[in-house]
């Protein structure tokens, strides 16, 4: 027999109740979804495409709002904490081409610092060590798409 215990909001990280969403098209993709997730557990979302799976992480970050409620830490998701979200929880795509969306490496590298409010010369300073870091020093200039 396997003891259990209530889990409690100290130690969920991300909790998901009756999240529901519709894209414009009227598509419902979220139909009253419910997550808890552990500090330290490990969860992989599996479903064929169309599935919603992306459009559940979109939710994480505050790219998409639909109705229902997310906290993360045990803090609830919304407009006054979205940028501090933003900075904790990131999303990387399966295709490059959907996260590539500046014309030069440095601008795609300087968004995130730039759109945390960085000032210019800490943003200029953390692409150049950041292209430096990656072996890319001289590619500032160069398509994201032609690398």
């Amino acid at each position: 027999m396997r003891a259990t215990r209530a889990r409690t909001a100290v130690d969920t990280v991300i909790e998901i109740a009756n999240l529901r969403f519709a894209y414009p098209d009227g598509v419902q993709a979220l139909r009253g979804v419910d997550l808890a997730i552990a500090a330290g557990e490990k969860v992989a979302l599996l479903g064929p495409n169309g599935a919603g799976k992306t459009t559940l992480l979109l939710h994480l970050n505050g790219i998409l709002r639909g109705k229902g409620d997310i906290h993360i830490m045990g803090q609830p998701l919304n407009n006054g904490n979205l940028k501090h979200f933003r900075a904790q929880v990131g999303l990387v795509f399966e295709n490059p081409d959907d996260q590539l969306f500046s014309p030069t490496v440095f601008d795609d590298v300087a968004f995130g610092p730039l759109y945390m409010g960085l000032p210019k010369e800490e943003v200029l300073e953390r692409v150049r060590l950041a292209l430096e870091q990656v072996g890319m020093a001289g590619f500032e200039e160069r398509l994201p798409h032609h690398l």
